[in-house]
């Protein structure tokens, strides 16, 4: 409801409380004074009030709508008390009243993606997708990973990304048996694969991928082979994707085609995950997951492959389940 709002650190506006009345549709909204004229903005209306929470509220200006942290709870719970319905996100107000957490309700009715929803994350994977294919042509020996990342963010926000779904991922040489990389001031020589894990976010919904940068002519033939077979296990993991499918037989199948190349081993995690309003949302593509595929998942797939110390190798694509 409030996506643009849910922008996790370093971009977090903070939001207190947040009370739906299902009785008269009206919504409340508690933030920070430092949100307060920006939340405004975005969802002030006639039907949600916003209140900026603060310890004192004597010198605030007098247009903005004031309550001291000390008398939120109570307020809610009076609140929730005198109504018949309604959400909060908060167990603690429910000393005197039935609640019901619909929490696994929520996230579950998160993963089936609206249009809307679609075209904000398809907008977002166009940006990183530029991102990296623009940087990448301009990549020189003696440039860091810090510089990469840098170069990346900052085409990224030129296209139009208002902020990054997590801490960029860039990884040069044998930093790429890292899944979790955080860039250094590893210098690229020329001759070293790249690995990028990039995503943005666009009016509060983000995108996940990751590319390998090959420098033409100079890897050797045995890392093309191992980039070769992560991508066949990516496509073939693809092609089993289907409304109803059970998500740990996705994972086995890009865990069966490695074991079979005898390098199942190293690949250390889950083939994938749900994107949205969070870049990591059910549901969860691994050997134990107990979810089905349903229409309009939008999930990772991103098997790889890890050697510490000498290198690794990770592909990873954003796909959208149909029923068909």
């Amino acid at each position: 409801m409030v996506a643009e709002l849910y922008t996790p650190p370093p971009e977090e506006v903070s939001v207190a409380r947040m009370v739906v009345d299902f009785d008269s549709n009206r919504v409340e909204l508690y933030v920070s004074p430092l949100d307060y004229h920006r939340v405004k903005e975005m969802y002030g209306d006639s039907y949600v009030d916003v209140y900026a929470v603060a310890g004192a509220c004597g010198d605030f200006p007098s247009d903005m709508k004031c309550l001291e942290r000390s008398s939120l709870d109570e307020r809610l719970k009076s609140y929730i008390v005198s109504r018949r319905y309604v959400g909060v996100d908060d167990i603690s107000l429910c000393e005197d009243v039935i609640c019901t957490d619909v929490r696994g309700a929520i996230r579950y009715i998160r993963r089936s993606k609206a249009p809307e929803e679609i075209d904000l994350i398809t907008k977002a994977s166009q940006i990183s997708e530029k991102s990296i294919e623009s940087v990448a042509e301009s990549i020189r020996p003696g440039v860091t990973e810090l510089d990469i990342a840098a170069m990346v963010e900052s085409k990224a926000r030129e296209l139009g990304a208002e902020g990054f779904a997590f801490s960029t991922i860039v990884a040069i040489g044998e930093n790429t048996s890292k899944p979790h990389h955080t860039p250094t001031r590893r210098a690229f020589t020329g001759s070293e694969p790249i690995l990028i894990d990039f995503g943005v976010r666009v009016s509060g919904y983000v995108n996940d991928v990751t590319r390998m940068l090959l420098p033409h002519g100079i890897i050797s033939k045995e890392y093309i082979d191992l980039v070769q077979i992560v991508d066949e296990a990516r496509a073939k993991s693809i092609t089993s994707i289907r409304e109803g499918v059970q998500c740990k037989d996705v994972d086995a199948v890009a865990r069966t085609m490695l074991k079979e190349r005898g390098l199942s081993a190293f690949f250390i995690h889950g083939l994938g995950h749900g994107v949205g309003i969070d870049v990591h949302e059910e549901p969860r593509l691994s050997p134990n997951s107990k979810d089905a595929l349903v229409h309009g998942d939008i999930v990772t797939i991103e098997p790889g492959i890890y050697f510490y110390g000498k290198y690794g190798v990770r592909l990873e694509d954003l796909v959208l389940v149909y029923r068909e």
